[in-house]
């Protein structure tokens, strides 16, 4: 299983809420789709093996690569292709408008490239299929802008996921 999770937005008592879940659950690995915003955020996911993309308000690029680095997490400038559990996952954060993030994500779906396109950016829970593509996106960990503070857990072996809410 996996933890996913996007836009943190430094909140952290939700991350290390999550975080908490996570350890809970025995969650090894973290998907992170963009906006942690803060170095010291990345730094609660310490405990896991983190792959992640930036988002468009990860401002500190440097220090969140370097800080990535230390912890030996991968941290990639969008899209990131990746593969794990024998699946081939692409990570995005989002570009502009919701409208325009969905549409480059059904774009990359329909290629049917990938197993799993995980994306962030609109922090609005997606989950849904393109041809053989399941699109994930967990929506806001934050709870900034809807006042829902949502992460998700995914199982690739079986197509599953469950939405977490604090």
């Amino acid at each position: 299983m996996l933890g996913v999770i996007s836009d943190t937005h430094d909140n952290l008592r939700a991350v290390d809420k999550f975080v908490e879940i996570f350890k809970e659950k025995e969650i090894r690995e973290i998907l992170h789709l963009g906006d942690f915003i803060s170095p010291f955020t990345l730094k609660k996911f310490q405990n896991f093996k983190l792959y992640g993309v930036f988002g468009n308000n990860d401002g500190e690029k440097l220090m969140l690569k370097d800080v990535a680095n230390s912890l030996g997490f991968l941290l990639e400038e969008p899209p990131f292709e990746l593969e794990l559990w024998g699946k081939k996952f692409l990570l995005l954060h989002g570009y502009g408008s919701r409208e325009r993030t969905r549409r480059i994500v059904d774009t990359f779906a329909k290629s049917e490239e990938y197993d799993f396109i995980l994306y962030g950016h609109t922090h609005q829970v997606d989950i849904r299929r393109i041809g053989s593509t399941f699109i994930l996106n967990p929506g806001e960990a934050c709870g900034y802008l809807f006042g829902k503070n949502t992460a998700a857990i995914l199982d690739p072996e079986n197509y599953r996921v469950e939405i977490l809410h604090l």
